[in-house]
């Protein structure tokens, strides 16, 4: 009896389970309007190939969905010849500095151009006390949500404006 039949047939049937996901996934496209963020950082040494704009990308990510925005988020570097956005976040990042006895605080001076119109946050920033012990890796990660946090509460009232509450009836 041959013992390899069973293992090929199970094998068939799950490529051919991918190839059908695939097809459904292909077929579903994102076509919620897009919030580009393009990030100009300093050209500084980095000490992982994990860099301060993937750490932005990933928290914008994780802000917009918790926030539930009807958005996409697009992150890019910045660079010459690209074609403007009809709605951009543009950060002037700095480096992460440290302050006193551990402190780290996030800078960056932020824009957002919605439509041609131009919002000026100004340098937004974002301070994270670090613990003892505290993992490093985690750390990035908290400061860099925290900057996407404060960021996003500056984002929501013109992106997302509320509407006006109906006065009360008698």
């Amino acid at each position: 009896m041959n013992t390899r039949l069973p293992a090929l047939l199970f094998a068939a049937l799950f490529l051919a389970a991918g190839v059908a996901f695939a097809k459904d996934a292909a077929k579903a496209p994102d076509d919620r309007p897009v919030l580009a963020i393009v990030i100009v950082e300093n050209l500084h040494n980095q000490e992982s190939a994990f860099t301060d704009f993937d750490r932005l990308d990933l928290a914008f990510q994780h802000v917009a969905k918790e926030r539930k925005w009807p958005v996409r988020i697009a992150a890019e570097r910045f660079a010459a010849n690209t074609p403007d956005h009809t709605t951009e976040l543009r950060i002037f990042s700095y480096p992460l500095q440290q302050e006193i006895f551990g402190d780290i605080t996030f800078r960056g001076w932020m824009t957002l151009t919605v439509e041609g119109k131009k919002h000026d946050f100004g340098i937004v920033t974002f301070r994270h006390y670090r613990r003892i012990g505290e993992n490093e890796q985690d750390m990035l990660e908290k400061i860099f949500r925290g900057a996407a946090a404060a960021a996003a509460a500056k984002i929501e009232p013109i992106l997302f404006p509320k509407p006006a509450s109906a006065p009360k009836q008698p």
